[in-house]
């Protein structure tokens, strides 16, 4: 059995301290802001005319989609930044990265859904709600998020075969990540109805201005960076 022993090293200990750390800080932080935001969505889908359920259904889902897909942005640049070394691990932080890449996709897809059912909308037909430039209705900020909604498809796919892309060439793909937040920023402020809101617009800008950050924090610091480790991939 002493055989068998394994040797804990404490750099590993550390890591997974680390890991546990911000793994929990951010399911706080999560289960705080369902707390909070609860209510008053019952109440506002609760006050809500029947003929409007599928269009406010589609508003929420179009932010929340928003914030995932920010959120997976904003951790893929503070992960190649260095910025989030200390906070959370290596393999929490970029599989969080991954699963809010696939969230967003996926909240973006049951917005478009949601559609169907308004009849306003003016979408009848499935395959028209992700044809780029289908839509009469403001045609460019809609084919936008269109546009968005692929490029975030190719990075998810880029996730699974970059063992098969090589690191160079899924470099270049998951740059489309931060294509789809610009053109899914711009969709969400000239077409969605919810942008005239001061909280909406103000959340618009603080998240575009993170993002720039983030970015430029990247490229300038890009020189300290190369002669560090990098994550398998990444």
């Amino acid at each position: 059995m002493a055989g068998l022993t394994r040797e804990v090293t404490p750099g590993v200990t550390q890591g997974r301290g680390r890991r546990e750390v911000g793994l929990g800080a951010a399911l706080l932080v999560c289960g705080l802001l369902s707390g909070v935001l609860a209510g008053p969505a019952v109440n506002a889908l609760g006050g809500t005319p029947a003929d409007k359920l599928f269009w406010t259904g589609s508003r929420i889902t179009a932010f929340l989609a928003y914030l995932a897909v920010t959120g997976s942005v904003c951790y893929g640049l503070a992960m190649t930044s260095g910025i989030l070394d200390v906070l959370v691990g290596k393999v929490v932080s970029f599989e969080l990265h991954q699963d809010l890449s696939f969230a967003g996709l996926t909240l973006g897809i049951a917005h478009a859904i949601l559609l169907l059912g308004d009849a306003k909308s003016g979408y009848d037909s499935l395959g028209l709600l992700f044809v780029p430039g289908s839509s009469a209705y403001r045609q460019i900020p809609i084919a936008a998020g269109q546009l968005a909604a692929w490029f975030i498809l190719l990075v998810i796919v880029g996730f699974y075969l970059r063992g098969l892309m090589g690191v160079r060439l899924w470099r270049v793909t998951h740059m489309f990540s931060t294509l789809a937040f610009v053109l899914v920023t711009g969709h969400g402020l000239f077409s969605g109805t919810d942008s005239s809101n001061d909280l909406i617009w103000w959340a618009y800008v603080a998240l575009g201005l993170l993002v720039v950050f983030l970015f430029a924090y990247r490229v300038f610091n890009r020189g300290a960076r190369a002669g560090r480790p990098q994550r398998p991939g990444v």
